[in-house]
């Protein structure tokens, strides 16, 4: 007897469900390898680290700052597993693996010059009571230096100056970024209506700001074994 044409057409569909389901496994398990072979520093609480994002926000970010780097986040370490702490859409803790897996090859980490003096217990106290205050908080999508909202790098420099009144870099006023560029220019007419609405004066700190501040320096590498 001829099977009804539902049920052959209802096991290729759940023929077509395991095949996408094996592909997607495999794709996980590929950034999650990714991830590990991108990891080579030797991370520790406090060291900070750099990403490369391509949303269209990461584009207006390269272009208004000449650089790569997009976003950042702190590393912390809970039960002997590396976290980082982040300002995105809310704040939240992200395990590291999974931070480095948006981007593998962009993936790169540095740390306070003088860590082993200034990264003491209590200011580790400090950074993670100050942190914990921020979680949840929504992602400040106009980069104002509030404290009602917050963006990544925002994020990183507070911790750092309310934990170890270190400040990482000196906050620049949106004029001095290159606000000409028609990315730049479409991100700014979205979240302030016209680029005349930009508060020129308004202090912001970029990732890039603290890429090249001169008080970090990057992880140290562990070896590699052939």
């Amino acid at each position: 007897m001829k099977k009804p044409a539902f049920l052959s057409n209802r096991a290729l569909f759940v023929a077509m469900l395991l095949v996408l389901a094996t592909a997607l496994a495999g794709f996980a398990y590929e950034r999650h390898q990714k991830a590990r072979t991108h990891n080579p520093y030797i991370l520790q609480n406090g060291d900070i680290v750099f990403q490369e994002t391509g949303s269209q926000q990461g584009k207006a970010v390269k272009a208004a700052t000449n650089s790569r780097w997009t976003h950042v986040g702190l590393v912390f370490f809970r039960d002997n597993k590396p976290m980082v702490i982040e300002a995105v859409q809310p704040v939240r803790i992200t395990p590291l693996a999974d931070f480095i897996s948006r981007n593998p090859e962009s993936f790169y980490a540095m740390r306070l010059k003088d860590a082993d003096e200034k990264i003491t217990p209590a200011v580790l106290r400090k950074a993670e009571t100050y942190c914990n205050a921020q979680l949840g908080k929504n992602y400040d999508t106009r980069f104002q230096w509030s404290d009602e909202k917050i963006y990544c790098s925002e994020l990183v420099w507070k911790a750092y100056n309310e934990a170890a009144g270190v400040k990482l870099c000196k906050p620049r006023m949106f004029s001095t970024y290159n606000l000409q560029h028609p990315t730049v220019q479409q991100i700014v007419k979205q979240r302030y209506g016209s680029v005349k609405n930009l508060p020129m004066s308004e202090l912001c700190v970029a990732p890039s700001d603290l890429a090249q501040s001169t008080l970090l320096e990057e992880v140290p590498k562990a070896e590699v074994k052939k």
